[in-house]
């Protein structure tokens, strides 16, 4: 499967993460595999270590040296030309900063992040942000089992 841009002819279309631990080093496995052009941000270049060569060698994933709360920084990846946007750094305040100017100022149509805190997730769902908790989903597949 190749995801494009509907009826453009631009190629791939493109996902933006910020934050290139093991989650968001996985995310852009899996999202290149699936046919996006994945450009994963981070502060420290050694994150890129997590990254597959062959991929970025191949132009299906694009590390760049950047910190995803700077607008210029987003903008440097392009970020305004993504399908989605993915926050999943180990910084929540950072996490839901770089969601917001993703969504507010580049206006980026799907924007993802990544909450540890429970109760910040609640809060940032009032501002139109999808947002995912590691913390409730481990906490609900406990109570599921416990349950089942």
């Amino acid at each position: 499967m190749n995801a494009r841009f509907p009826g453009s002819g631009l190629g791939p279309m493109r996902a933006v993460i910020v934050g290139c631990g093991k989650t968001g080093a996985d995310i852009a496995v899996a999202l290149s595999e699936a046919g996006y052009l994945a450009l994963i941000l981070d502060t420290a270049i050694s994150a890129f270590d997590l990254l597959p060569s062959g991929l970025i060698e191949e132009g299906d994933i694009r590390p760049i040296l950047g910190d995803g709360t700077l607008e210029s920084d987003l903008r440097r990846a392009s970020a305004q030309d993504a399908a989605v946007f993915i926050a999943v750094s180990g910084n929540d305040p950072a996490n839901a900063l770089s969601a917001q100017i993703a969504h507010h100022v580049l206006h980026i149509p799907k924007v993802i992040c990544r909450l540890n805190d429970p109760v910040m997730k609640e809060m940032y769902e009032g501002l139109e942000l999808t947002t995912v908790s590691p913390t409730g989903l481990v906490r609900d597949l406990i109570i599921d089992a416990t349950n089942g």
